[in-house]
């Protein structure tokens, strides 16, 4: 079977400059949270995780950028060893993706701007893939 780009072995976060990564980061999260956070206030920093579940076919993709958001709030995630970007995503479902520990306050802080991210670079590409299954089924 010949192997897509999306099952390759690359690991397409090293296409990201580490500086630039995390300065985009701090400019989302200054954007998302731009002066007080009464929600990380009331929640505190005791230590909790939080689950990341996929509920639906797709494409993951964004991983890096979910992972330097937590990684900028001092938060750790774990990816289920099957789980990395361009993992097909076909149930069954609710599956668990990953799992996110550190303070319960960054958790919430980063969890918006993570999840949006991971949905538009997968909602990308789901649609990419269903371009290319056209353009295979019509031998193109």
């Amino acid at each position: 079977k010949k192997r897509t780009n999306m099952e390759s072995n690359n690991n397409w976060s090293d296409l990201l400059e580490p500086s630039n990564l995390s300065a985009m980061v701090r400019a989302w999260l200054k954007e998302d949270i731009p002066s007080f956070d009464y929600g990380g206030f009331v929640v505190g920093d005791a230590q909790r995780s939080a689950r990341l579940l996929a509920k639906s076919t797709g494409v993951l993709a964004g991983v890096p950028f979910f992972d330097a958001v937590f990684r900028e709030l001092q938060c750790e995630v774990t990816w289920h060893p099957s789980v990395r970007d361009g993992t097909a995503l076909t149930g069954p479902f609710p599956t668990e993706l990953a799992i996110v520990r550190g303070p319960a306050r960054s958790i919430l802080q980063g969890e918006r701007t993570a999840l949006n991210t991971l949905a538009r670079c997968s909602g990308i590409a789901a649609r990419a893939a269903g371009f290319a299954a056209i353009a295979r089924a019509q031998e193109w």
